[in-house]
């Protein structure tokens, strides 16, 4: 029964990588960069709708461009390197708990990292964060083993070699983060546990040549590539980026603490007695705690993106795996109390969705959406619903382990249902229906304008770049270093417009009328909630 419940798991999990139209900004931004690396663009230095992209490394670009070529440029192999990152994530928490505790413990920390609504549906979106994450908990998951293993002669030094090797990626992929969370870690750890031998236990004589042997030829070409990479990439994308509002991505102090709580909320109760366990208990000096290094990872990942004036939701995702191993460690998975705790909070969850698809006080836009999704919300709450009614039963029958099967699974089916209520939704968020009009209508030859707008996700579908006019926000680098590859006011693009025989630009309404009043001659060919094309024929 658990063969075939893994194997359903398994297709389903894919399966939802497919269909779903690339939403704007992220899943468009990333898909299109690999396309341009496929298309003939440069392997070193990123390139976004054709314009030096310097703000993240290249290893998901390179991973999704061989996607790409294997499988097509489709949705699902754009997003194939998150799924495989998020499903090989889960296979890593239940061996490592595994390792540690028994199967037992293996597969209640798999549970409990499926049963998290935030990593369920970051593993599906195309983001950088999965794979760092995923990077991340690999090097979690062989430090863990290595160091449990410190008695053993020989075999965690390769397990160290596994941690340096995955922290390099991790650095591949979005930047000295990749080593910070890690390191920092490891000194609270230390700090509070007083187990300064394990710095003689990190196999620092192969580690760390391995680590810049993997993680800096790439920094270098860059550098050599493009004299303004390393400020660029290190000041401005790194300092500038967490000390500042340079990003317009500020929120309060606590902005992480309800995305964490929300994230894991069916197993919230088990997070907070592992947590108290953990405090209170303590391995003797001179043992591995693993339990502690696992709370100090979780709280880093939290309060260090806490402090940070750039908050986005997918930030704190590393923080998942580390808590769900935490709560695997001990005797709080199987508590009657935390799980009927988890059955009441998914209950309150069905009463919030269902609040929202009654539309009181939604915005117009909301109820736009709403109006789209509404039935597929339905069977997210009749899930949950049946979800938290198993693990009342399983509890009352003294069946834990039962119970906690039920309440994640549903927890991961119900989330799923919000990854299919997304398709008919695309039109809001992605540029796929703007495109098959643009393809639809215009010859190949001809030029495509986004005028005082940027949808990430049209180059993709397009198969080309666009050309952008009165537009920088994230291209400032990329128009400084070729001003020739945009347009930089709307009377020049008048100009240009005028001197065209055939052309066609995607703008908002309020540009569109703003033209139309000083005489831009155009014949509006497609209308949108928040857009218009226009055509020059």
């Amino acid at each position: 029964m658990l063969g075939l419940a893994a194997i359903a798991c398994t297709l389903l999990w894919f399966a939802l990588l497919a269909q779903r139209p690339l939403f704007d900004p992220d899943e468009g931004r990333y898909a299109e960069i690999p396309r341009e690396m496929l298309s003939g663009g440069d392997w070193v230095i990123p390139h976004l709708d054709a314009l030096v992209y310097l703000e993240k490394p290249p290893l998901q670009y390179w991973l999704t461009a061989l996607s790409l070529r294997g499988f097509g440029e489709n949705e699902f192999a754009a997003r194939l390197c998150t799924g495989l990152a998020g499903y090989l994530s889960l296979g890593i928490v239940f061996l490592v708990a595994q390792h540690l505790w028994g199967a037992e413990a293996g597969f209640r920390a798999l549970l409990f990292t499926s049963a998290s609504s935030l990593f369920v549906l970051l593993g599906h979106q195309l983001t950088l964060d999965m794979l760092l994450s995923f990077c991340l908990s690999a090097a979690l998951g062989c430090f863990l083993v290595a160091q449990a293993g410190r008695n053993e002669r020989g075999s965690w030094r390769a397990w160290m070699l596994g941690c340096w090797a995955a922290m390099a990626f991790a650095v591949l992929t979005k930047g000295l983060i990749g080593v910070l969370i890690p390191a920092a870690s490891l000194g609270l750890y230390i700090l509070w546990q007083g187990d300064s031998w394990l710095l003689r236990r990190l196999n620092l004589r192969w580690g760390l040549p391995l680590f810049l042997g993997l993680a800096t030829p790439w920094f270098l070409a860059a550098a050599r590539e493009n004299p303004r990479f390393l400020t660029f990439f290190f000041v401005r994308e790194h300092l500038q980026r967490f000390l500042t509002p340079i990003e317009h991505r500020t929120e309060p102090w606590w902005f992480f603490l309800p995305v964490l709580v929300i994230g894991i909320l069916p197993w919230l109760a088990q997070v907070c007695r592992s947590v108290a366990a953990t405090i209170a208990n303590r391995a003797p000096r001179g043992e591995f705690d693993a339990a502690r290094l696992l709370l100090m990872w979780g709280l880093f990942v939290v309060i260090f993106f806490s402090f940070s004036d750039s908050k986005l939701i997918p930030y704190i995702l590393p923080a998942v795996p580390a808590l769900a191993l935490l709560c695997a460690s001990g005797k709080a998975a199987d508590n009657p109390a935390a799980l009927l705790i988890g059955a009441l909070l998914t209950l309150a969850a069905c009463a919030g969705i269902l609040a929202y698809t009654s539309g009181i006080g939604s915005s117009a836009e909301s109820r736009e959406l709403l109006a789209l999704i509404r039935s597929t919300l339905f069977w997210t709450c009749a899930l949950l619903a049946l979800g938290a009614l198993i693990c009342a039963v399983c509890v009352l029958k003294a069946r834990p382990l039962a119970a906690l099967t039920g309440l994640c699974g549903s927890w991961f089916l119900a989330t799923s249902t919000l990854l299919v209520a997304a398709i008919p939704a695309a039109p809001l968020y992605s540029a796929k229906n703007v495109a098959a009009v643009l393809l639809s209508q215009a010859a190949p030859a001809d030029p495509i304008f986004a005028v005082q707008s940027y949808q990430q996700s049209l180059p993709f579908y397009l198969r080309h770049p666009v050309t952008l006019v009165n537009y920088r926000d994230e291209f400032d680098l990329g128009l400084t270093q070729d001003p020739d590859r945009g347009i930089e006011t709307l009377q020049q693009f008048s100009q240009v417009w005028r001197g065209l025989n055939a052309g066609f630009a995607v703008l908002p309404w309020r540009t569109r009328d703003r033209l139309a009043a000083q005489g831009l001659p155009m014949r509006e060919i497609a209308h949108f909630p928040d857009r218009v094309i226009i055509s020059r024929r």
